[in-house]
């Protein structure tokens, strides 16, 4: 049996983000998500957590979207973070204790709202990268949760949390799936393989985590992220009765990180 989290990123970018994640899980195979807590759609993603209780809900760390939940002055500016490019070349200067702050100051706020939180991540990998590694440690000590287990991190550095996900691909990122020219009822067979190439990867009796990205969109995605109207597409996918019945010929069995006998 090879078991998967099928998990979304970005939960509480905006209300469009949140209403394709709650679609892909209520009426789709989407298992896990991570919440943003400093964007505007975090207040209404923990009410819709609360309404939809089988969906493991992580944190989705941020320091490169969005503005800061806490004054540190190297890591961003006007109390905005720097974008992607902007953090690597601003990062050798940037505090280690107001990024771990940061953190902190974000995972505290979703639970104090009452999140459980079953894991944690972050926007862009951040937490991977090899000037962060020992930031992810102190919160991982600190909270008491796994990481993603994205690019080697459990390599890198121990962390005393993790449930054993030693694999992490990206489930949608495929030229197929990508392409806007076409609709994915109209190109579901070149989709599908794609997915199947994916889930044939999958390793017997492992842990493995695909990302996924499934939102609608509205103006708050469509003029922050070049990553907007290709998340629908996924939503459509995820959704689809034969995207389930190739799982199940897969053998896959579906988890979030919170399930207690994964």
């Amino acid at each position: 049996m090879k078991k998967v989290i099928i998990n979304a990123d970005d939960f509480g970018y905006s209300p469009a983000v949140n209403a394709g994640i709650i679609k892909a899980h209520q009426d789709g195979i989407l298992t896990s998500t991570t919440l943003m807590a400093n964007m505007p759609g975090c207040d209404e993603a923990i009410a819709l957590a609360q309404d939809h209780p089988n969906l493991g809900v992580g944190a989705h760390l941020v320091l490169t979207c969005g503005y800061a939940m806490t004054n540190g002055t190297t890591i961003t500016s006007d109390n905005h973070f720097y974008s992607l490019a902007a953090y690597r070349e601003k990062r050798a200067s940037m505090d280690d204790e107001e990024i771990f702050k940061e953190w902190c100051f974000q995972l505290d706020y979703l639970l104090d709202k009452g999140v459980s939180l079953t894991h944690i991540d972050s926007h862009h990998h951040l937490h991977t990268f090899s000037e962060n590694l020992n930031i992810t440690k102190r919160l991982a000590e600190r909270y008491k949760l796994p990481f993603r287990n994205a690019y080697q991190l459990e390599e890198n550095v121990f962390l005393p949390y993790q449930i054993g996900a030693t694999g992490f691909q990206d489930l949608t990122n495929y030229p197929n799936i990508r392409d806007l020219s076409q609709s994915f009822e109209s190109n579901k067979s070149g989709c599908l393989q794609e997915v199947e190439l994916v889930l044939q990867a999958i390793e017997e009796n492992a842990i493995t985590e695909l990302m996924v990205h499934p939102a609608y969109v509205d103006e708050i995605l469509y003029f922050n992220s070049s990553f907007n109207i290709a998340r629908v597409k996924e939503v459509s996918l995820l959704c689809d009765p034969d995207i389930e019945q190739l799982f199940k010929e897969n053998h896959i069995q579906l988890y979030h990180y919170g399930d207690a006998n994964i």
